[in-house]
């Protein structure tokens, strides 16, 4: 980690300052449960890592469907079914090996380590009215309830961080780059995610990294440099193939910068070597022609070069592309830039950046572009019931690198006063998401009639519940943000999993006093005699006073969209402010 700080102590201290404050948020923000397939897929490879236990449905040698990839899921993923059989049943899931062996270290701490058992929290009908979604959260694996409360805020909380030391890196103020930071985790889609497992989380933090050493190599010109950004990307390659939009186009400006300082031309080895190693390594153990984990069928036929990583032959019309391109960035029910108002403010910033830095601009211009035209080619464009764009929340940071550029070019009272009143409502936004399930509550169930999902429209010919009707994505009638908003304020079940466990203490608290009651009456005579009634009193006191304090919590609890916006919104911004400033003052 030292080859990412200055010698400058304070960059580390404010480094893992902005790590701890946004780890803490997160964490205490956190749910606790998966949301979606994709999560499942990676958590159980995981969990078979750990244990080493095959899945129960795996045939040793089958040829039957029970031995196929994604057995574990029925009929539902029949449209994508290859027709593979496993060779192991660990790893044999349509999910990445290597995304699936970051999550291995938390399910293995809590296997091992016992840290969050079935008898930590009992979901009751207080917590949710739903019955069938207690008994959901009760059944859940233990082992997974510790990854989803730990996974996305670890990994976003570092990627904050991180995020700190390239604004530092662009040569903005340490107090410009803290705002930054704090604008990336709290009022854009990262905080959202930071409440799921998804590949996004890991590939987020290792892109970032991976950005970062490109940066230090362009300042100092040191391979080793070099090397760790292509060791970063490569990995994040083998998490998610789409990460080849990002490593790419810094290829090439790689070489232009070695070309530039007349550097030798092999030096874009250090680069190129780890990433087709990488390469090589994928075609071992991706979903669809992994001989490591899949039995090809007699009649396949061997793969293109790089047909794995799919998408890049683009069948869609023009008109297509573009309108799903608009869809992806302002559409009411997935946009972008309306989940994440501050993102708004590129209309102005890249400008502005493209004056302190021209090269860089079309850097990350170029990501922008290159995965907004990738993720228009398939009807899934809008991430299925994902809060915002989930494809393009890697994009993010690039996205409000510039901001610092319009924090130094422009009026600081206006800068303040536009950014404050963004970040805001951005703010506002992600607490619709974490306060509550919204794929439960909002969504509700696939095949319901009751939710988003009664107004599924099943296309394509394979009847998937999960395909939207458009009002969803283009009306704010419809949308999930409205929805998620109008519930928050209206009848909010709070789905917050570390203030849940007050009611597990309040049950504790609730049944020991009436024990001491029940005890007291049914002696009520022998007290007397010995006059032992401020020994019950005090027996009785002491869980009354901790059912109080309680109740008082749930009270407050039911209270937090009111709170939560005045304090945390408000007071948390100024907060921010005061301390940026103090920062400043000491730096000075």
């Amino acid at each position: 980690m030292t080859l990412v700080f200055e010698k400058n102590s304070d960059t580390k201290k404010i480094f893992f300052l902005i790590f701890g404050i946004v780890f803490i948020v997160f964490l205490f923000t956190s749910d606790g449960h998966r949301y979606t397939m994709d999560e499942d897929m990676g958590a159980q490879m995981a969990l078979g890592m750990v244990t080493l236990e095959p899945h129960p449905d795996y045939v040793e040698g089958g040829t039957d469907r029970t031995s196929k990839v994604f057995f574990h899921m029925g009929d539902l993923h029949n449209p994508y079914n290859q027709g593979l059989n496993c060779t192991n049943g660990i790893t044999c899931y349509a999910a990445s090996v290597f995304y699936s062996a970051t999550e291995v270290p938390f399910i293995a701490l809590n296997h091992y380590f016992h840290i969050i058992t079935s008898d930590t929290h009992v979901f009751t009908t207080d917590d949710f009215a739903d019955a069938h979604y207690v008994f959901w959260r009760n059944s859940e694996n233990p082992d997974f309830v510790f990854l989803e409360l730990f996974y996305g805020p670890l990994f976003l909380a570092l990627s904050a961080g991180i995020f700190f030391l390239i604004c530092l890196e662009h040569k903005f103020t340490r107090q410009n780059s803290i705002i930054l930071s704090f604008l990336l985790a709290f009022s854009t889609i990262i905080w959202a995610y930071s409440n799921t497992s998804l590949n996004v989380v890991p590939a987020a933090f290792f892109l970032l990294l991976g950005y970062l050493f490109y940066k230090k190599f362009c300042s100092l010109n040191q391979s080793k440099f070099l090397v760790l950004c292509s060791a970063s990307l490569a990995f994040t390659f083998l998490i998610r193939t789409d990460m080849i939009l990002f490593i790419i186009p810094m290829w090439f400006f790689i070489l232009v910068n070695i070309l530039k300082r007349n550097s030798k031309i092999y030096t874009l080895l250090f680069y190129s070597v780890p990433l087709l190693f990488s390469y090589f390594v994928f075609r071992l153990v991706n979903p669809f022609s992994g001989t490591l984990r899949y039995i090809q069928p007699e009649d396949s036929t061997p793969a293109a070069l790089g047909s794995e990583i799919g998408g890049f032959i683009f069948t869609s019309p023009i008109s297509y592309i573009l309108t799903a391109s608009y869809g992806m960035l302002f559409a009411p029910g997935v946009g972008l830039f309306i989940f994440s108002p501050i993102l708004l403010t590129v209309f102005f910033s890249f400008p502005d950046f493209f004056r302190k830095n021209k090269s860089e601009c079309i850097l990350l211009l170029s990501f922008f572009v290159l995965s907004v035209v990738y993720h228009t080619n398939t009807h899934a464009w809008h991430g299925l019931v994902a809060w915002g764009s989930r494809y393009l929340v890697i994009l993010i940071p690039f996205l409000l690198i510039p901001l610092g550029a319009s924090l130094e070019q422009r009026n600081k009272k206006f800068m303040l006063l536009l950014i404050l009143s963004l970040g805001a409502i951005g703010v506002l936004f992600n607490l619709a998401y974490v306060l509550q399930d919204v794929h439960r509550f909002v969504w509700s169930t696939p095949g319901s009639d009751f939710g988003l999902y009664g107004l599924a429209t099943p296309q394509f010919g394979h009847g998937f519940t999960l395909w939207l009707n458009p009002v969803v994505i283009w009306t704010f009638q419809f949308s999930q943000l409205t929805q998620s908003l109008s519930l928050m304020f209206t009848s909010l079940q709070h789905d917050v999993y570390l203030l849940h466990a007050f009611g597990t203490s309040t049950s504790i608290a609730d049944a020991d006093r009436f024990k001491t009651a029940n005890e007291a009456m049914s002696g009520i005579k022998d007290i007397k005699l010995r006059g032992s009634e401020k020994e019950f009193v005090n027996r009785f006191s002491l869980p009354a006073e901790r059912l109080a304090n309680y109740n008082a919590q749930k009270v407050l609890i039911a209270s937090l969209p009111r709170y939560l916006l005045e304090v945390i919104t408000f007071g948390g911004i100024v907060a921010i402010i005061i301390s940026l400033i103090a920062i400043n003052k000491g730096a000075k």
